[in-house]
């Protein structure tokens, strides 16, 4: 499949989700890097009976996680960290969504956009005809609210009527999205951050932002804050890979904790000009709060092993 006929067909297609198969078997990544070694191995191990079903599946998977024959390795290696836990499935829920162009704006145009009563299976199938011009619409919603109800992005309480499920995301979540969508070191503004389509599609609560900062600022991936007249925003302390390396290599930072003897919860007032560091306060401005970034308190590292509904496929994934 050639590179300009697999973007056409991820902008107006999807199925398969495969998330319990792409939990277990995307950290064997790391050791299988290229597209064509990741799916020989898929083909391999992955629990389907049939020797065809396998090499579909692992089609689907390989190429779904790749860029250029390179596996997505900074996913592979999140997986691996965080298992099959809130975490590991928040994770691989935004991958997704960065894979499939169309699932994306499932979540975040029609999903997003639901009130608190929800939506139709009626809905979700008109939102879908004009996008993909009523070819396998049937298929594609059905693909679709697999991957939301298999990453606890929404509910069903009856049958064909769905209910976003909107929540504040775990630090280790808000970290590795901020580490992917912003590679630079560089200045965001919190409203333009919350519009963004991969940010709405994660379905976080708008009002948990503020206290994912603060633990963004406390765990060193947050260098500054700032709040000036109506404007909200934020200094990432590095470059996205180093952030990413930070979390996914570093000790598990308590970011809960207070730093430089400060009690919980304390917003320190502007400060004096950091020696020998960088001051990106703006001249001349009055009524802005900001933090400054120190040297992260870390706790004893927890290796985490997959659990729940792909237990048992990580346990085939290693070979046990």
């Amino acid at each position: 499949m050639s590179k300009a006929v697999t973007q056409r067909y991820r902008r107006t297609y999807f199925n398969n989700p495969l998330i319990e198969e792409s939990l277990a078997f995307l950290p064997a990544a790391v050791q299988h890097p290229t597209t064509v070694d990741f799916r020989a191995y898929l083909a391999e191990r992955l629990p389907q009976s049939s020797a065809a079903t396998r090499r579909r599946c692992g089609e689907y998977i390989a190429h779904r996680f790749s860029q250029d024959g390179r596996m997505n390795l900074e996913l592979a290696r999140a997986l691996g960290r965080f298992g099959d836990s809130r975490v590991g499935r928040d994770i691989l829920f935004f991958e997704l969504i960065l894979a499939a162009p169309l699932l994306l704006e499932v979540a975040s145009r029609w999903l997003a956009e639901l009130g608190p009563e929800g939506g139709t299976r009626a809905g979700l199938l008109e939102f879908l005809v004009p996008r993909v011009g009523g070819r396998n619409t049937d298929q594609i919603a059905t693909a679709a609210v697999v991957a939301f109800r298999r990453c606890r992005k929404l509910v069903s309480p009856r049958p064909a009527q769905y209910i976003p499920v909107r929540a504040s995301p775990p630090l280790e979540v808000f970290l590795y999205v901020l580490a992917r969508l912003f590679p630079e070191r560089t200045m965001a503004r919190v409203d333009v951050f919350a519009g963004m389509p991969e940010v709405r599609a994660m379905l976080w609560r708008r009002d948990a932002l503020r206290g994912l900062l603060d633990q963004a600022w406390r765990a060193g991936h947050v260098s500054a804050t700032s709040e000036l007249d109506q404007y909200h925003q934020f200094t990432l302390a590095a470059a996205g890979p180093e952030r990413m390396e930070r979390l996914l290599e570093g000790p598990v930072v308590d970011a809960t904790e207070a730093r430089d003897g400060e009690p919980a919860g304390y917003r320190r007032s502007v400060p004096a000009r950091p020696a020998g560091g960088i001051d990106d306060r703006p001249a001349g401005r009055a009524g802005l709060k900001r933090r400054e970034t120190a040297t992260p308190r870390p706790r004893s590292k927890a290796k985490r092993r997959g659990r729940g509904a792909a237990g048992q496929l990580l346990l085939r994934a290693k070979g046990e």
